[in-house]
């Protein structure tokens, strides 16, 4: 079956690889319908890598598709549902899983970054980390599920009630879908600051209300929140700084945007004085089941996230794409 395999540090290469082994005990073979390019898989790709990840790996973990086969004790899954998979499935036994922190996981080896992934025909994950979603959900979207399980994560973290007001730095596909949950949610001001015009355009597409560059905030500021905003997101993961400057007084501030290079001068005493709190939240919690509903239902929409749906064989133009900022979300077909 061809394949999508990192090679090395900025080396992907497509191969023909075996078929997997049959599922052994609690295992599921998945038939690949449709798999998301993430921003994690571009910086596995980057030189120096950004994000970790085992050479020779198959990429991709924003996976959807059919069960084919099941080992033994196959939980409540049969052949033929159509799933969607969480690649960071907990052990349930270590310190931190046991202490109801399964992001934290000792013993996660993730699907697409250290076990082969979703970037091919088929992919073997735990039947734990399989989940069912709907047949009306279109393949692309259905790929949304696991960025939009951690976006769920982060959202309940930052417990936004109708009427708060909420500024979301970073208009990448996290940072669209914080800014439609709080929309969702009856935020309002709403305001969303990227750079890219691409990106502010499909942030428009998604009826944000407040769609800014950078330098359009400060003005903004004024007039909608001159007292700051009650809930801030960085889903960029270097603009610490300015999320503090953002928050209002008793402010909440969400970091789930990653840059390992980022070191954010901090002024302690300003978080101390402006009692504001600094919530990191990290992948999914339980939160898979929630995603795939919202989904199911449209609430929020989040079609125009997809904005190229491509083959295989084209999957380095995709990369590409994102690299460029020509391109919002990318959805690699397999079916």
């Amino acid at each position: 079956m061809k394949a999508a395999v990192l090679m090395e540090p900025g080396v992907l290469e497509l191969q023909e690889r075996p078929e997997p082994a049959p599922p052994g005990t609690g295992e599921a073979l998945v038939a690949v319908e449709a798999c998301g390019i993430c921003g994690s898989d571009v910086q596995a790709l980057a030189v120096p890598p950004g994000h970790p990840s085992t050479p020779g790996v198959i990429l991709g973990h924003e996976m959807v598709g059919r069960v084919e086969a099941l080992g033994d004790a196959p939980g409540d899954l049969a052949i033929g549902d159509r799933v969607v998979v969480d690649p960071d499935p907990s052990c349930g036994f270590c310190h931190f899983c046991r202490r109801g922190l399964p992001a934290a996981c000792e013993n996660t080896l993730p699907n697409g970054v250290h076990l082969d992934g979703g970037l091919t025909r088929l992919c073997k994950v735990p039947v734990r980390a399989a989940f069912r979603i709907g047949d009306a959900v279109p393949a692309p979207l259905a790929t949304l599920a696991e960025p939009f399980a951690c976006v769920v994560n982060g959202a309940r973290r930052a417990a936004v009630q109708p009427g708060e007001s909420a500024v979301v730095f970073g208009g990448g596909a996290m940072g669209c879908m914080f800014a439609a949950m709080f929309r969702a949610a009856g935020a309002g001001p709403l305001v969303l600051v990227e750079p890219s015009p691409r990106r502010r355009e499909v942030a428009r597409d998604l009826g944000i209300p407040f769609v800014l560059a950078p330098e359009e905030l400060a003005a903004a500021r004024e007039e909608l929140l001159p007292h700051g905003a009650d809930v801030v997101v960085d889903a960029v993961g270097s603009v610490l700084p300015a999320a503090i400057e953002t928050a209002t007084t008793g402010g909440r501030i969400v970091l789930i945007g990653m840059d390992t290079r980022a070191h954010a001068p901090v002024t302690q005493n300003e978080l101390t004085r402006r009692s504001l709190t600094i919530i990191g939240s990290y992948v999914t919690h339980f939160t898979f089941p929630a995603a795939i509903a919202l989904i199911e239902q449209g609430v929020p929409d989040l079609r125009p996230l997809i904005t190229h749906v491509l083959s295989l064989d084209e999957i380095a133009d995709g990369l590409e794409l994102i690299r460029r900022g020509e391109a919002m979300k990318v959805v690699i077909t397999l079916a």
